[in-house]
């Protein structure tokens, strides 16, 4: 059953000046001299209509996490297509360009729902940093803009903050996933649901 959110797409979506999942108006912030996030705003353009599609038909879960005594739901739905598992076309599509882009196999997906602004992500740094150097994770942000802030891996104050949403692209590069650390907080003035179609791969570059 699709999960119920409040959510209404734009009547007339733009696409981008480039064209379809174009790369021009891509713009990369350094985050130290190990680490960096590429911006693409408004990658997607059709982003209402995959926003509805993915809500009807991705197979949706709520997850527990143990905490200290207590098992707990994660705060968001997920959606999971593990590495090697055939993506929907509408997945493969943006699996495949951003692949061809950044010269390596992004070849696992993973979609979360925030369906408020109740819905979250604590603080952290993505698993498969386990197994690379330097992993490269992409983002596609579809529905309502939501704060994404990173801060140094050690803690401290937030030193990044963005707020993505309608179909624009976060990539972190580089040291990124040792080195720093992110987050999708609550936010109670949060104008409806937030998408996020996140793709990473498992081996490196070559």
């Amino acid at each position: 059953m699709a999960p119920e959110v409040a959510w209404q797409g734009a009547l007339f979506e733009e696409e981008p000046a480039g064209g379809r999942l174009s790369f021009d108006g891509l713009r990369r912030d350094a985050l130290d001299a190990r680490s960096w996030l590429d911006v693409v705003p408004g990658w997607v353009g059709d982003h209402a209509a995959l926003f509805d599609l993915l809500r009807e038909r991705a197979p949706w879960q709520q997850r527990s996490r143990q905490m200290w005594d207590s098992t707990v739901l994660e705060p968001r739905l997920v959606a999971v297509w593990p590495t090697g598992a055939a993506l929907p076309p509408e997945l493969a599509e943006l699996a495949d360009v951003l692949s061809d882009r950044y010269g390596v196999r992004f070849d696992s997906c993973l979609v979360n729902l925030y369906r408020d602004g109740s819905d979250a992500v604590a603080w952290h740094a993505d698993t498969v940093r386990k197994v690379l150097r330097d992993p490269l994770v992409a983002t596609v942000s579809l529905g309502a803009r939501r704060s994404f802030l990173l801060r140094p891996a050690g803690g401290g104050p937030v030193a990044r903050r963005y707020a993505p949403g309608g179909g624009d692209l976060l990539v972190m590069g580089g040291a990124c996933q040792h080195d720093w650390h992110h987050t999708v907080p609550r936010e109670r003035t949060a104008s409806g649901a937030r998408m996020s179609i996140t793709l990473r791969h498992s081996r490196p570059a070559g």
